[in-house]
């Protein structure tokens, strides 16, 4: 499943914000959309079709499906203003772009078909999109006194912002330049080292990561579960994906980062990213430590002084009955710099991604 069709669950009950903060926010979003589809197809060429993928989507898609769920929830939904969902869609009105159902409903269309698709050209896309948009935000008003029918208005701005990341992530594997939403996490303050007592108070750092490459972490199997060496192995993987070491002979003595098409100096102050839970174990078996459990991580974030988070989703322990062997998804507390949230969210990810703005905090071995 790609990025695009996760959902961030608030760890805490959300205020449902006010239709006013919800039309401005919506408003906001809609003009990031665009400017990071136009960098897109920009960076892509003529067709904007990036190469197969298991992560990503055909942005032209992942724009329609926007609108298409969009469509669903409000629009063409009798069940709004009560804050339901029409899951049968049995009383659906009709779309003015009647072939959208079958174009961009992800049930319909599983994640291979979506680049087999003759899909109509961009600018029919973006009318369809601004005008799914024009019906929302005239509902909007009737929806003032009534929660339920505002927190789908939450979620539409929920997938919008989650598109952002995601097409964020597409353009740092496609090596794109996403021009003005191109951005870092804040660096850890120096002095964060491990806790010997509880949580880490901050993510790992390029830092912590950089010194278990370099101790030769990558090639020793003992620090990593049975799939994650065969996953490393089958990646053939020497360090971290976006990582590069020193090349003396072509001018480069430091390590660098590869950063939306660039390679930088690798601060080693920034947390790490674009990990995937097994190299997040293997570093902690490595350092003799361990991941938090979600609610270890839920507890360290609600009460203790000095924890920060949102620089980037962390990787959690594996919960009941999903451990090295069995497969299932994974789990990623926090948020990220991308898009910070309020209050600690959870996302279902599958353990081997390592494209997304992903990382980790460690916790005292057992």
């Amino acid at each position: 499943m790609d990025t695009a069709d996760t959902h961030d669950t608030p760890d805490t009950a959300d205020r449902v914000a006010t239709a006013d903060t919800l039309a401005t926010a919506l408003a906001g979003a809609r003009v990031r959309s665009l400017r990071l589809f136009a960098r897109l197809r920009a960076g892509l060429g003529p067709d904007s079709l990036p190469r197969y993928l298991p992560e990503l989507s055909p942005p032209l898609w992942d724009l329609g499906h926007l609108a298409w769920r969009e469509s669903r929830g409000l629009g063409r939904n009798p069940l709004w203003l009560a804050g339901r969902h029409d899951e049968a869609g049995a009383h659906a009105a009709e779309t003015d772009l009647p072939p959208a159902d079958a174009w961009f409903d992800d049930r319909r269309v599983n994640h291979p078909a979506r680049w087999h698709q003759m899909l109509p050209p961009a600018a029919t896309v973006l009318g369809w999109a601004e005008r799914t948009r024009a019906r929302s935000l005239a509902l909007l008003p009737t929806a003032r006194r009534h929660p339920a029918a505002l927190a789908l208005f939450a979620q539409v701005l929920q997938a919008e912002q989650a598109l952002h990341e995601h097409w964020l992530g597409m353009a740092q594997t496609l090596g794109i330049d996403p021009g003005a939403d191109a951005g870092d996490p804040a660096a850890v303050p120096a002095g964060a080292a491990p806790s010997p007592d509880g949580v880490d108070l901050a993510p790992v750092t390029w830092g912590q990561v950089l010194a278990f490459v370099q101790a030769g972490g990558y090639a020793e199997r003992a620090h990593w579960s049975a799939d994650g060496w065969a996953w490393r192995k089958r990646l053939q993987l020497p360090r971290p994906r976006h990582l590069a070491a020193p090349d003396e002979a072509m001018g480069e003595p430091g390590w660098r980062r590869a950063r939306f098409g660039q390679w930088v100096p690798l601060d080693e102050a920034l947390p790490a990213m674009h990990l995937s839970r097994h190299e997040a174990e293997a570093w902690c078996r490595w350092a003799g430590r361990r991941l938090p459990s979600a609610d270890e991580w839920r507890q360290a974030a609600a009460h203790t002084a000095g924890f920060t988070w949102g620089q980037v989703w962390e990787w959690v322990a594996p919960g009941d009955g999903e451990g090295d062997g069995n497969g299932g998804a994974g789990q990623l507390v926090g948020g990220c710099f991308v898009q910070p949230l309020d209050t600690p969210a959870t996302r279902a990810q599958d353990p081997e991604r390592h494209d997304g703005f992903w990382g980790f905090r460690s916790a005292p071995a057992a």
